[in-house]
């Protein structure tokens, strides 16, 4: 099998306690799923790809290295869109979808939480979680999830292959009711606990991230203007941090 890459090895090391359920979305190679599957991280890892030909080289490595009774009822595989996986009332359940762009993500989430939340009734309150590593648009993505009052429990900056990725690891509350004042988002447009400035390449991350929402500043249309300054507002307040 392939060696995870230090991105997936991030991700792995996220998951910290046995969950009912592990949804691998987009799987790719399914390395991650793997990984989480073979220290039973999980009574089952469903492994999830549209891709026809990845489920089944996936399915092909599970029955050669992970048939034996201790594994074999441990694992599924699923060949179909993300926004349907079939996703039942669960105590401890986790998505996780890393490896795609941030409105393509988005949209998952958004489907993944609309589908959920309509198995719940007025009087059941469930929780669901999620690990996220979108390929870019990370401030729409937190967007979303603070829109859907979602609890921060991690987040991180990975670097790799001269690229930066925030994973970012929340809770959400799914009921059919309001969501109670403590349970308001804990979560940042721009990050908090993910960023440490006593590393260069946090310093030169943050720079990145502002240099870029300038740029489409000079090229975006008067009605998008304000909104991409309030973005930069946002990162350049952390800028008082790098010399604290």
């Amino acid at each position: 099998m392939k060696k995870i890459s230090q991105r997936l090895q991030k991700i792995d090391s996220m998951v910290t306690i046995h969950y009912q359920s592990i949804w691998d979305c987009c799987c790719d190679h399914g390395l991650l799923g793997l990984s989480l599957l073979k220290r039973k991280s999980a009574e089952t890892i469903h492994f999830v790809d549209i891709v026809p030909s990845l489920i089944a080289n996936i399915e092909q490595l599970l029955q050669q290295h992970f048939s034996s009774k201790s594994y074999a009822q441990h694992w599924q595989v699923h060949c179909l869109d993300v926004a349907k996986i079939p996703l039942t009332a669960q105590n401890k359940q986790l998505v996780i979808i890393a490896g795609v762009g941030g409105e393509l993500l988005t949209s998952f989430v958004e489907k993944i939480i609309t589908a959920y939340q309509q198995q719940c009734s007025n009087d059941s309150i469930s929780w669901l979680e999620f690990i996220l590593c979108p390929v870019h648009h990370n401030y729409q993505v937190r967007q979303t999830l603070i829109k859907h009052n979602v609890i921060l429990l991690d987040e991180c900056i990975v670097t790799e292959n001269k690229r930066f990725y925030e994973i970012i690891h929340v809770k959400v509350q799914l009921t059919n009711k309001p969501p109670k004042q403590e349970y308001v988002s804990s979560l940042s447009a721009v990050g908090d606990k993910m960023w440490d400035f006593s590393l260069n390449e946090h310093q030169h991350y943050l720079s990145k991230t502002i240099k870029h929402y300038q740029r489409m500043l000079l090229a975006a249309p008067l009605g998008e203007q304000d909104k991409i300054k309030t973005i930069i507002e946002q990162y350049s307040s952390l800028f008082p941090l790098v010399n604290t």
